[in-house]
């Protein structure tokens, strides 16, 4: 029982850590979040633009590894022209988590 209380302790203190990314509340849970949210629009998108995505990822929000940049993200779809800037976030008991850019445009 002890150890359950501590894993549990650990995980809700770890969880806090993730609840915001860049600076932003991105209404994350203490036990799993899976939020979606727009960071920019320049009102030019359509459908049928290119997409690119960018992640990053997370272990004990202690190390985190990628790139979520919306220029890696343009750059893997060939976008020259950055119409809107979108991201996702997930995190499970603040053991995991991940980061995504996804850009669209021409």
């Amino acid at each position: 029982m002890k150890k359950l209380v501590l894993l549990l302790a650990v995980a809700g203190l770890g969880s806090g850590c993730g609840a915001v990314v860049m600076g932003k509340p991105t209404g994350a849970g203490s036990l799993y979040s899976d939020v979606h949210f727009n960071e920019n629009a320049n009102g030019q998108a359509a459908v049928g633009m290119k997409q690119g995505e960018g992640c990053s990822t997370s272990i004990l929000s202690a190390i985190a590894t990628g790139d979520s940049s919306a220029l890696s993200a343009a750059k893997k779809a060939g976008i020259t022209k950055i119409a809107t800037v979108d991201g996702s976030h997930s995190n499970i008991l603040g053991v995991l988590g991940k980061y995504c850019v996804v850009v669209s445009g021409e």
